[in-house]
């Protein structure tokens, strides 16, 4: 099984963070299509970072282009029947690709993704399970930041010309079609709430209040990761 990461960003100081998820990944048969979508970022700098690097590819979009749009231009560009959408804030551990793959072998799923998934709040060191008992099951939703789906839905099934809330859109469409989503495990992947709030859209108070088992820890890598 092959897969093409997409990560689509306008900002700069994130690039080591979108390259090393994609680099620690045990999963082989993979490639990462990185979309930069503000006029500012060098893309030279992008290319002479990752130029060593056969497997990833950088394309930058005029910062106009919608999230929507820029995020069909990456799934445009995969080669691979797989596609799994990487925000580029956020940690996906080392078997995080694999996880979701074998997902896809074990249902009849053309969507996988985590509705169940670890939080960590920078300012405050705490680590939490937001919306507990979603885990292995099939849903209607999925977290953003988690979906994976197979690329033969593209494009009668796209992400819309939006800014906000392409994700939610894609997976009415795929329900409204009859297409199946599968929520993995909690395990190999975190949602960074950065203690720069101005990069989030939703309160942290709002959150944590959706959180279980929260608990405080400047190593939360070593509680996530989950070997497949």
């Amino acid at each position: 099984m092959e897969v093409s990461v997409i990560t689509c960003t306008m900002r700069d100081h994130y690039m080591e963070n979108v390259i090393e998820n994609f680099s620690r990944q045990v999963w082989k048969e993979k490639e990462l299509i990185i979309i930069l979508n503000c006029d500012e970022i060098d893309i030279n700098k992008w290319k002479v970072r990752t130029k060593d690097e056969d497997q990833i590819t950088v394309v930058q979009l005029p910062q106009n282009t919608t999230l929507g749009n820029c995020l069909n231009e990456a799934v445009s560009r995969a080669k691979y029947p797989y596609v799994a959408k990487f925000d580029d804030d956020d940690y996906y551990a080392p078997f995080y690709l694999t996880q979701s793959l074998k997902a896809f072998r074990k249902t009849n799923a053309a969507i996988v993704g985590k509705r169940t998934v670890y939080t960590y709040f920078e300012d405050s060191s705490l680590l939490g399970i937001h919306r507990p008992n979603f885990e292995n099951k099939y849903v209607r939703n999925v977290r953003g930041a988690t979906l994976m789906f197979q690329k033969s839905l593209f494009p009668q099934i796209h992400f819309p010309n939006i800014n906000r809330g392409e994700d939610g859109s894609f997976l009415i469409q795929s329900v409204k079609k009859g297409k199946k989503i599968y929520s993995t495990g909690k395990d190999n992947f975190v949602c960074i709430r950065r203690a720069d709030l101005s990069s989030h859209s939703e309160p942290n108070h709002r959150l944590i209040k959706g959180c279980k088992n929260l608990t405080f820890t400047k190593d939360f890598k070593s509680i996530i990761a989950k070997d497949e």
